[in-house]
């Protein structure tokens, strides 16, 4: 048995924060921001100091890059079926990869995470830290801020590729509105998406964020660190252990922030004794506290797609891969409860477009599952899509897929296309067939969050109280999408980045 020897870094920072993605970047810069704070951010991933020194896959706005930077994660989207499941390894995480949507939740959204017992977290309190993020570029007002770190824009009419025109016109003519600003609060219909973008490069929080301030001397940034475990004495954080160079060594902090997103949060909680005791003891750590939703209440946006071959010249690169997106709600459903996006081609599979529903307020729960000690390992993602009692989450997607069909079938869309690919029309038509279609073809949006959920102490599934600070353990937060309650009606970024300013702001008044 390997020994593993431990070296002590002298220095006692006054936070730790774990995870330089959408939420820690910008914790981080926040925190930072006070000469008299010591900070240290640690990333798994490399850290490219400048957008000069980015590689081209990450700032290439037009294309996710789930390859040269990534974990390498695979999640059972069913019991029986294994999906891709990329994340972000690098500074910036996933903001690093993605796809640029820049959209915010609905009100509804955070005025649901309040009623359920965190205070602070409705959507009064939550705007002014949207507005604290963003430099918009196109819109202003009172649900807009002008001079935050991460530039939004949207496509203008000039830019759009002729199936987004098309698209745009076609929702129209099924009667769904035309909106201006998806991040408008009452917004709702077919709009141009908003992304965090200048012209084609992708900007991340690494380079909205950091980049600008590297230059403080009390933030001290460190990529090609993996934290291990965060180590406690008498129920209190006292630092972090970390894989660095091949070596394993320990930091000491007054406070950790653990922001390494959906995934990988769940796993160092687990490995530092913190979790269901079952979690704790399979991976062979002593129980310090016993949370039962550590790793539980996983979330994501299932999705299914109706694809076309197009015509010669349609679907092509450099083409932006999507412009458009239509936000409406299903029939029952809850509001905006469904997205469908005209896809103008696949990356790496041009010939091809598609109308993408994506249900946004799913009814499914997964879970995480903890089955090694190693901090590189990853844990057994159950997605669990499609288990809801009553199939109301396939109905809406099948619903969805057949108004994508009939949109499709309209001679603006159909005239780029040559012909259906998948699935069949017979299928589309037939609700039984095309619900097993959806079970076993149906995906994710690389959105999971919900693995440490918040809420008070008297919800036993609840890991992080409203100020994301661990029930039971002091000084230790989980600052990132675990956190959410409930997913979010919209690609979850923008309200990654907004939960680390908001609990920045928290830190700051003492709370």
């Amino acid at each position: 048995m390997r020994r593993v020897c431990l070296r002590a870094v002298s220095t006692v920072y006054d936070y730790i924060v774990v995870g330089a993605g959408s939420s820690g970047a910008a914790l981080a810069a926040r925190l930072s921001e006070d000469a008299d704070r010591s900070v240290l951010l640690l990333e798994a991933g490399p850290d490219y100091a400048t957008t000069e020194a980015t590689p081209h896959d990450l700032r290439y706005a037009h294309r996710v890059s789930v390859v040269d930077h990534d974990w390498g994660f695979t999640a059972n989207a069913t019991p029986d079926r294994e999906v891709y499941y990329p994340r972000g390894r690098v500074l910036g995480g996933s903001s690093a990869v993605n796809g640029t949507l820049a959209i915010r939740g609905t009100p509804e959204d955070f005025d649901e995470w309040a009623a359920l017992g965190n205070e602070g977290w409705s959507w009064e309190e939550c705007l002014p830290f949207f507005r604290r993020l963003e430099h918009d570029l196109d819109a202003s007002g009172d649900f807009h801020g002008t001079s935050g770190p991460l530039p939004i824009v949207r496509w203008r009419a000039d830019e759009m590729r002729p199936l987004g025109k098309a698209f745009i016109d076609v929702c129209r003519e099924f009667g769904f509105p035309y909106a201006e600003d998806f991040n408008d609060p009452e917004a709702t219909g077919i709009s141009p998406m908003a992304q965090n973008r200048t012209a084609d490069t992708r900007i991340s929080t690494a380079m909205a964020y950091l980049e600008p301030i590297r230059n403080r001397l009390n933030l001290s940034i460190r990529g090609g660190c993996l934290v291990n475990r965060v180590l406690l004495e008498d129920g209190r954080v006292t630092g972090v252990e970390v894989d660095s160079g091949g070596e394993r060594q320990t930091v000491r902090g007054r406070n950790v922030m653990l922001s390494a997103g959906a995934i990988m949060s769940p796993p160092i909680l687990v490995r530092s004794g913190i979790g269901a005791r079952e979690d704790v003891e399979a991976v062979g750590a002593t129980l310090v506290r016993e949370l039962p939703g550590v790793g539980r209440n996983l979330i994501d946006h299932p999705l299914c797609s109706v694809v076309w071959r197009s015509k010669p010249g349609v679907s092509v690169m450099p083409d932006p891969p999507v412009q458009t997106m239509l936000r409406y709600t299903a029939n029952g459903g809850e509001t905006n409860d469904m997205q469908i996006y005209m896809v103008n081609h696949f990356p790496g599979r041009e010939g091809n477009f598609a109308l993408l529903p994506i249900l946004q307020r799913p009814k499914s729960r997964g879970r995480l599952h903890f089955e090694s000690a190693a901090p590189d390992a990853q844990p057994r993602i159950e997605l669990n899509f499609f288990s809801d009692e009553g199939g109301d989450d396939v109905r809406r997607l099948r619903e969805g897929m057949q108004l994508s069909l009939r949109m499709g079938e309209h001679p603006a869309i159909a005239q780029y296309a040559e012909a259906l690919r998948t699935p069949s029309s017979e299928v589309l038509g037939d609700d039984a067939a095309l619900d097993a279609y959806i079970r076993a073809n149906g995906s994710h949006n690389y959105h999971p969050v919900g693995t440490a959920k918040m809420g008070p102490a008297s919800d036993p599934e609840a890991v992080v109280d409203a100020q994301c600070q661990v029930h039971g353990v002091e000084g230790l937060r989980v600052v990132d999408a675990s956190v959410m309650p409930t997913i979010v009606r919209a690609n979850t970024n923008l309200t990654c980045i907004m939960i680390g300013e908001r609990v920045a702001e928290l830190v700051v008044g003492g709370r």
